[in-house]
């Protein structure tokens, strides 16, 4: 009895597995596996300057040089310069404490104050083209005045200072003496990513501002990251995805002008960073952009792909590791690749995408993002079930926005065979309101026999930000959402009508983990906002909107909620020969 009612769900899994097998997404690369070098020379005290830049703005420099191994003297010749820009301020300003490793190899570090930070003249903004001019100055210094440089640069740098390189790379132009960077702890699009989760302000960009070491020009007051900051947390413009928010976007905006400036780049981020995966959607653009598709498609399995352009996305937190040897010798390989003209071979490879594959605790090199298309849909059913059939009676669950800690939890039968989480996830929810604003968070777990449950993914939405944007939403191979996208706009938004049902397509962070045999997968919902990224905080006025909120969600054959995972076969992965850094 047991084995006929999980047959329906087992042979939908098993299908799925079979179908996404057939493409062979990843392969072992062997002709490049990173050489670990020691140190060739020591590194320089610091030597402080300010640069001019092109609106008259002074912007603080420090520099250290190559020195004659243990001693204090500067080594002959010239060198590559790697430039990192730092809005914190000296006392993390200083480039030994995290260039020494590419200074002891053969580079000149610069690290610079952003504008308005530090010593820095001017005002502070968050990102932004007048970051990316200073940034192009700064390389146009570094090449052709900075003492020592031979003329070649390449930048460097996590979080924001990972994010700025991109704005730097795409003002630069074609032609530059910019040659590489490797953008570290970043993530694509910032008004999804950072400033917004869902239609929810997030608190990153406000603590940011509220930390940041203010220059002797800036206003902190009046400069343009406390409109942004004020905005987030009142409600204003800038809560809502605007022209703004597009023009700082990583893979819309500034991917495209980076390729076509010619600069490569290679990317990190981690599957429990503020932005799991935050690097995908920068590598799946410049992919596309270089080969001139969509930019906001998928890479398929059998597409055309550069190793110009790769990414690792690791088990880490954010800026886990990455002043560890491990990642700063594949950045430096990198560097002397492109700065340095060294045959490494890093950039032939025909699997650029380097994926942490959760649960086998092993490297697997890709070229595609989603690896597969494959997908497998669970819908909700009576009594708590997610079922590989849709309800064929009508019934309906309870959340209550007031009451977070009573969610709706549903499991599946047993998965009977390995399979592999591939990509992202879509939880298509329908559910009426009580009140004019519903938000809504989903999470798929995984349970083991054991009863042990492990978060895979979460996401959330604001019921009147269910605008679905289709032209830049991902469907897998069946035709089912696996990423929805939304306009969230204020022109779009639309509140609830009390006690009417609407759907909610629910955008799950991805994840690249195996589902073993005999593990249950799990959906819950509830009214209480994701863990695990950047921490949100809603607005006094959709506060107002949420309060005592009831939602009930339909699990009706008309109205079937439901949720669809990325499901590949094990078989489609292989181990890849390259440590790209720390299992955990």
């Amino acid at each position: 009895m047991r084995k006929r009612s999980l047959r329906p769900f087992a042979t939908v899994v098993a299908l799925v597995l079979v179908a996404a097998a057939a493409p062979a997404a990843a392969a072992v690369q062997p002709n490049w596996v990173p050489q670990p070098v020691p140190a060739s020379y020591g590194y320089s005290a610091d030597v402080t300057s300010t640069v001019t830049m092109d609106d008259g703005v002074s912007i603080a420099v420090q520099v250290s040089y190559p020195t004659n191994l243990g001693t204090s003297t500067r080594a002959p010749g010239t060198f590559p310069v790697l430039l990192t820009q730092n809005p914190y301020g000296t006392a993390l300003l200083d480039p030994t404490s995290y260039g020494s490793y590419y200074v002891q190899r053969g580079y000149i570090y610069v690290a610079a104050s952003v504008r308005g930070t530090g010593t820095s003249g001017g005002q502070t903004d968050w990102l932004g083209a007048r970051q990316g001019q200073d940034g192009a100055n700064l390389v146009n210094w570094a090449a052709h005045s900075l003492d020592g440089s031979n003329g070649a640069v390449g930048l460097d740098g996590c979080s924001y200072l990972g994010v700025d390189q991109w704005a730097t790379a795409a003002a630069v132009g074609p032609n530059s003496a910019l040659k590489a960077i490797a953008p570290f702890c970043t993530d694509s699009d910032s008004y999804n990513d950072i400033a917004t989760s869902g239609g929810v302000p997030g608190q990153f960009i406000p603590a940011v501002a509220s930390v940041l070491p203010r220059g002797p020009q800036d206003n902190a007051q009046t400069d343009p990251i406390s409109i942004t900051s004020n905005d987030l947390k009142n409600g204003g413009p800038r809560s809502y995805n605007s022209s703004y928010w597009d023009a700082l976007s990583v893979q819309s905006a500034l991917i495209p002008k980076i390729v076509a400036n010619g600069i490569p780049a290679i990317t990190e981020a981690g599957w429990n960073d503020l932005f799991p995966g935050g690097n995908l959607g920068a590598y799946v653009a410049a992919q596309n952009a270089y080969f001139k598709r969509p930019l906001n498609s998928p890479v398929t399995a059998g597409q055309s792909v550069t190793g110009r352009y790769q990414a690792i996305v690791g088990p880490w937190t954010h800026g886990a590791h990455t002043n560890e040897d491990v990642l700063n010798n594949i950045k430096k390989e990198w560097f002397d690749t492109w700065l340095k003209g060294a045959p490494t071979g890093m950039a032939n490879t025909s699997t650029p995408l380097h994926l942490f594959q959760n649960g086998a605790s092993r490297w697997v090199d890709s070229a595609a993002w989603p690896p597969s298309l494959g997908t497998s849909t669970y819908y909700l059913n009576a009594g708590g079930t997610l079922t590989s059939t849709p309800p064929t009676a009508a019934g309906t669950d309870t959340i209550y926005w007031s009451m977070p800690w009573f969610p709706a939890t549903y499991n599946s039968p047993p998965v009977s065979q390995d399979a592999v989480l591939d990509g992202p996830i879509s939880a298509s929810i329908y559910l009426s309101s009580t009140t004019p604003e519903a938000e809504v968070s989903a999470t798929v777990n995984l349970v083991a026999p054991t009863g042990v449950v492990t978060k895979q993914s979460d996401g959330i939405l604001l019921g009147s930000m269910r605008n679905l944007d289709a032209s830049h939403s991902w469907y897998g191979s069946s035709g089912a959402l696996i990423q929805p996208a939304h306009t969230f706009t204020q022109a779009t938004q639309q509140f609830l009508t009390a006690n009417s049902t609407v759907k909610l397509d629910i955008a799950l962070m991805p994840n690249f983990s195996v589902i073993p045999a005999g593990y249950r997968i799990q959906l819950v919902l509830t009214t209480q906002p994701p863990s695990y990224h950047v921490p949100l905080t809603l607005t006094q006025t959709q506060t107002n909107n949420l309060n005592f909120g009831v939602y009930t969600i339909s699990r009706a054959p008309q109205a079937a909620s439901s949720v669809t995972l990325p499901l590949a076969s094990p078989s489609m992965f292989t181990t890849s020969p390259v440590n790209w850094g720390p299992s955990s």
